[in-house]
């Protein structure tokens, strides 16, 4: 009778693979190693002094054969990173094409259409042009005080509609005062110290207005601004030269 002999197949062993950034962190802390190895051997050499006292003129072979050795280490070492920082690069890259092939087509070529831009209201933008305000009659009238003067002006609306319009006149005189250029405001101009005139009519809006001018003040202009209330009427301004009637 035969015995069988039992047979155990040969153990093959397990291999490990790293990933790219595993053996760049290993050859990173070789590198680190090997700089600090020579950085010691380089501090040692410094520190150690002859038996004798005297100093050595040249260094001995095997010193300068191991330092041959180690630089070239040195320089292998920077190789072998700079090879797997590449490598790294490129896993990266074919990561990134192969997310993108793995998305469906709708996701990868469809793209989000511009809606084109609505052409502006014609009719509207016009409309809005012509709600705007005039100014119109603008004068300046002595009275029979030397520094008291009448401005006479009317506020129109130029849409000549039946709208209510409201909102707000300024008035500013320039001129110059010890020869230094002055601009007063209808603040420092009205004797009630108001800072505008109150506007409020549908068509037209008559303004009468006494202003009185500090002594040695030389006016040159006056300037009217009529500003409503809202969005829907633009206001207006108008500059005239000094002239009174």
């Amino acid at each position: 009778m035969i015995a069988r002999k039992k047979v155990v197949p040969p153990v093959t062993p397990k291999i490990i693979r790293t990933s790219p950034r595993q053996r760049l962190i290993q050859y990173g802390l070789l590198f680190f190693a090997f700089v600090l190895s020579i950085w010691l051997s380089y501090e040692a050499g410094q520190h150690q002094a002859p038996a004798d006292g005297k100093i050595l003129t040249t260094a001995p072979q095997a010193s300068k054969q191991r330092m041959t050795e180690l630089e070239q280490e040195r320089d292998s070492l920077k190789q072998q990173v700079a090879e797997l920082e590449q490598s790294v690069e490129q896993v990266s890259q074919a990561l990134t094409t192969e997310r993108i092939r793995n998305k469906t087509p709708g996701q990868v070529m469809a793209s989000p259409r511009k809606t084109p831009p609505a052409p502006p209201p014609v009719a509207s933008a016009a409309a809005s042009a012509e709600l705007t305000l005039g100014l119109e009659g603008i004068r300046i009238e002595q009275t029979d005080s030397e520094n008291i003067f009448r401005v006479v002006f009317s506020v129109i609306n130029e849409a000549n509609n039946t709208d209510r319009v409201t909102g707000t006149i300024w008035i500013a005189v320039n001129g110059f005062l010890d020869k230094e250029p002055r601009r007063l405001s209808f603040r420092k101009l009205s004797s009630d110290k108001r800072s505008y005139v109150k506007m409020g009519f549908n068509r037209k809006q008559d303004v009468t207005e006494e202003i009185v001018l500090p002594d040695g003040f030389r006016p040159k202009n006056i300037l009217i601004e009529a500003k409503p209330y809202g969005e829907k009427y633009t206001g207006t301004a108008e500059k005239i030269s000094w002239a009174t009637n």
